[in-house]
């Protein structure tokens, strides 16, 4: 072995210019592996960071009520690394009148205040430090310009009281409410916080600091909790839940809650979540790029390091002669690689960690729209080195191993015979491969027939480039340089097809997310939600939906209620897909639940604005007019998405009651254990229908009974309930399309969105009203699609210039090694212009076969992510690439006629005698 390792050296040393071209490969390929490892990780990275920034750096809250008494037990417990805790809440007053009178607040740790979201809410000032110092929210400051940053408040503090009873300090307003004071307090005003409250609560929200040994053992607290290992939270926050006895529910379940969308950027899902082949689908398009990345290399490389063992054929021959077994040699030449690998690594990964900084700079640039959170950050930690370093020497090996194997199965006395024939006229063809002797022998033919068909050289003298004499000719060279051209044309094609795959994979993302995103714009130009606690007014109900231009509307609030069913009441649907109801109970995920032989079923009565009403009624052609006089009848709306056969695209819906129009049901409003209410109520089921009046009722939990009447009606039907269930009922949405006669644009759009908005603002205050158009979320997808267009680019253009370079050189080579054959051509008379449609002709074959011989395997990515992807061929095609593939095509094809072009010229420059001679030596 230390012969072997001083002939490497010895080796590298002496092939100064072959191991130079060979360092050249392995640090481009080790630029773009670290460039796509860096680019990945960021993306990732971000992911995580935006999670974290927008809902904070928890994995579990333990949602129901919990007290100091607990915290001892809560942080003591094994798994658990780090305790988040907000206090209960503070009131103090500081108005008689108006509708914010009090000053609500809520301490939290200084834990907490690090890891939560709502220090990024500071839009001026600093964090609270002490418990008198207070940050506000931003309203209060708007309604009382007089106080600033650093001023002090000495403020009565105590409790809200409604008819004798203490009221929960975030409680709507009630008329006769009073104020009990328990003390005073003065706070410094540190900070401005960047949040608004609904009216419907009299009081502007706050925050302020806890220390950990003001918790008493019966201060009610809100406690979120980081687990080491993350892994466990869904295992371990149930189990802490049951330690310091916390209650389940009647789904068998405790109070709890989840950073679902941080713990996924772990691969960490909940247990009961069922497996989707969508949860496949990005991974799985990383793993064939990295692979695609990886094959296109091995070949180019692998070229490289097949020259540099041609050349030291006969020093292997002798080593195998002296002893040297099969595993030494191809240890040689995979140490060869190693060696040449490992000096590029520091520089290819900083040169692909300097592309990924200039590139997310780019991004950066251009992602303003759609982004509260800091600018992207590139990361470049061991989860991208790691990989970009395994790949790389992974691919250093694999194109050494290709070549080394075949000589290491070589006889000595074979090895050296090879070495020999390589210096010699071409004995060595005839006796090794007799099928390309067959080949020359053809092409001895083809010169006598040409000879006596190609007439003298003059400029009259035309062929056809795609036929006759000249394309026989230019498809037998290129059948008998299979094998020479074999290995750039597999390059070309892994290429080709990795560039077509990433092009594919960012397209059909697209077109998922816009078919998603238009089937929901549709119907739903324009959003609205309300909410001040108070009946919504009937002149800013009628101005709303009398807006010109505005076509469909549903303005409706909701009442939560459920009705309470037999098994016999199931429908065949129900009966034949699930089993019956005990069939769903038993998946114990769904909103049903079974008692005592009757089981619960969640319903929602919709109340729909008068003129919503109509129009819906109208659209069904049924008469509206029965429901208006008669209260006590709903529109029926007696089905659900089907979970198991419902897709994000295309739903499936069940049916689920064995309902008849005409027949009564009983509804109550204690839709939950925890519910304190007990009205019940009938009501008569009138048309059974089809269709709800907007796209996003369909959006509730599944097996949810829903029920449409008149906003009134509704209304009515919520006086009678619980406060909190009557006050929710006083929350009014809204689901707006502009009308599309005369042609629907984004203008247009635009100015019935603003004419709204100008409504809505003069009849509600900030923060009692969320609005939102398509034309905002179209800004921002398409400044989304920008920033990813970039990423394209940038790719596109990196693995254009490595499939492009490397066709280039396999080529030149090429046709320099074909010097004898080209002069032979022409002492029998082919002319330059013939010359040129031979090596034209040749060079569209050789430039078309990437197009050809990558479609079946674009055909199968293709059809597997547009079935993963739920889309269908024709709407993907306006979002394909085809522009970027065709000129991609086009591109390869220049690049090779361009090679056959320079290397023609100096074809046709170069004297007979001189080629045959250099060709023979």
């Amino acid at each position: 072995m230390q012969v072997i390792r001083e002939y490497v050296f010895e080796s590298l040393r002496r092939n100064k210019y072959t191991s130079a071209a060979i360092l050249v490969a392995l640090f481009l390929m080790t630029t773009l592996m670290s460039c796509f490892c860096g680019m990945v990780y960021t993306m990732w990275a971000d992911d995580v960071f935006l999670n974290q920034w927008y809902d904070g750096n928890w994995h579990g809250e333990l949602f129901d009520n919990s007290y100091g008494r607990d915290l001892e037990k809560i942080e003591n417990y094994a798994s658990v690394s780090a305790v988040m805790i907000k206090g209960s809440w503070e009131v103090a007053k500081i108005s008689d009148s108006g509708r914010r009178r009090y000053i609500i607040q809520r301490p939290a740790t200084q834990e907490y205040w690090n890891s939560m979201p709502e220090k990024h809410s500071i839009l001026e000032g600093r964090l609270p430090e002490k418990d008198s110092e207070l940050v506000l929210s931003k309203q209060y400051f708007e309604d009382h310009p007089d106080v600033n940053v650093g001023d002090t408040l000495t403020l009565p503090v105590g409790e809200r009281v409604y008819n004798g009873e203490v009221c929960m300090e975030t409680d709507t307003w009630r008329e006769g409410e009073t104020f009990r004071p328990t003390g005073t307090k003065t706070y410094t005003l540190v900070g401005i916080m960047d949040v608004t409250t609904s009216s419907a609560v009299p009081a502007y929200t706050g925050m302020s600091y806890m220390s950990r040994e003001s918790i008493a053992p019966e201060d009610s607290i809100t406690v979120y909790l980081r687990f080491d290992p993350m892994r466990g939270t869904y295992r371990e926050l149930p189990a802490l839940a049951e330690s310091i006895g916390y209650k389940k529910d009647e789904y068998g379940n405790y109070l709890l809650r989840y950073n679902s969308r941080l713990l996924a950027d772990y691969m960490i899902l909940p247990p009961d979540q069922s497996f989707s082949p969508e949860m496949l689908a990005v991974p799985l398009m990383i793993l064939v790029l990295a692979l695609l990345i990886v094959g296109v290399f091995v070949l180019i490389i692998h070229n490289a390091f097949a020259l540099s063992l041609n050349e030291k054929m006969a020093q292997f021959g002798t080593l195998s002669c002296v002893g040297a077994s099969p595993g030494q040699i191809l240890t040689a030449a995979v140490s060869e690689a190693l060696i040449l690998v490992i000096p590029v690594l520091p520089f290819g990964l900083a040169a692909g960690w300097f592309v990924n900084i200039q590139l997310f700079a780019n991004i950066n640039a251009h992602n303003d729209i759609g982004r509260a959170a800091p600018d992207i950050i590139p990361v470049f930690g061991l989860p991208a080195v790691l990989p970009a370093l395994l790949l790389s020497l992974l691919t250093a090996c694999l194109s050494a191993r290709i070549p080394a194997k075949k000589l290491a199965k070589a006889l000595p006395i074979e090895i050296i015979k090879q070495e020999e024939g390589l210096r010699s006229s071409g004995k060595k063809k005839e006796r090794k491969h007799k099928g390309e002797a067959m080949s020359i022998s053809r092409s001895r033919r083809f010169f006598c027939r040409l000879k006596a068909t190609v007439p003298k050289p003059s400029r009259t003298s035309s062929a056809s480039p795609f036929g006759g004499i000249i394309g026989e000719l230019s498809a037998l060279s290129l059948a008998q340089r299979k094998r020479s051209y074999r290995t750039a044309v597999i390059s070309l094609c892994l290429s080709f097809l990795l560039l077509t795959t990433f092009l594919y994979g960012f397209s059909i993302n697209d077109a998922s997310s816009t078919m998603l995103r238009d089937q929901s714009m549709q119907e739903e130009h324009i959003q609205l939600s309300v909410s001040d606690g108070r009946e919504p007014d009937p002149e800013f109900l009628e101005a709303l939906v009398e807006v010109p231009d505005l076509g469909q509307a549903a303005v409706y609030n909701t009442l939560t209620c459920a009705v309470w069913v037999s098994a016999k009441d199931a429908s065949p649907d129900i009966q034949e897909r699930f089993g019956g109801f005990d069939g769903v109970v038993s998946r114990n995920k769904y909103s049903l639940i079974e008692r005592d032989g009757r089981y619960r079923m969640q319903t929602e009565l919709i109340g729909l604005e008068a003129h919503c009403f109509r129009e819906y009624c109208e659209r069904l052609g049924i008469d509206p007019e029965p429901y208006f006089e008669d209260p006590g009848q709903a529109l029926i709306y007696n089905f659900a998405r089907d979970p198991d056969a419902s897709t994000r695209r295309h739903p499936v819906d069940c049916g689920l009651l064995d309902l008849k129009q005409g027949q009564t049901l009983e509804f109550t409003e204690h839709a939950y254990d925890e519910d304190t209410g007990d009205y019940t109520f009938s009501l008569r089921a009138g048309d059974l229908v089809d269709t709800l009046p907007c796209t996003g009722l369909y959006d509730k939990s599944h097996f949810t009974l829903t029920a449409a009447m008149p906003m009134r009606h509704v209304l009515d039907l919520s006086t009678h309930c619980s406060e909190r269930r009557h006050n929710s009922t006083q929350n009014l949405n809204g689901r707006f399309q502009v009308s599309s006669e005369g042609g629907l644009s984004d203008s247009r759009i635009e100015k019935v969105s603003r004419q709204m908005k100008e409504i809505v603002s003069y009849y509600y205050g900030s923060g009692d009203y969320v609005f939102t158009d398509v034309i905002d979320y179209k800004k921002m997808t398409a400044d989304m699609k920008e920033s990813w267009n970039l990423i394209i680019a940038f790719l596109t253009a990196f693995l254009a210039v490595i499939g492009l370079s490397n066709v280039w050189a396999a080529i030149s080579g090429n046709l320099r090694q074909r010097s004898r054959e080209f002069a032979m051509l022409k002492s029998v008379g082919l002319s330059s212009r013939q010359l040129k449609s031979l090596l034209f002709l040749e060079g569209v074959t050789l430039g078309l076969k990437p197009l050809l011989l990558s479609l079946p395997f674009q055909i199968v990515f293709v059809a597997v992510f547009l079935r993963l992807s739920e889309v269908t061929l024709l709407e993907y095609l306006p979002f394909a690439p085809l522009g970027i593939i065709l000129g991609y095509t086009a591109l390869i094809l220049l690049a090779v006629l361009g090679a056959y072009l320079v290397g023609g010229r100096r074809i046709r420059k170069e004297n007979i005698i001189t080629a045959i001679k250099n060709d023979t030596l």
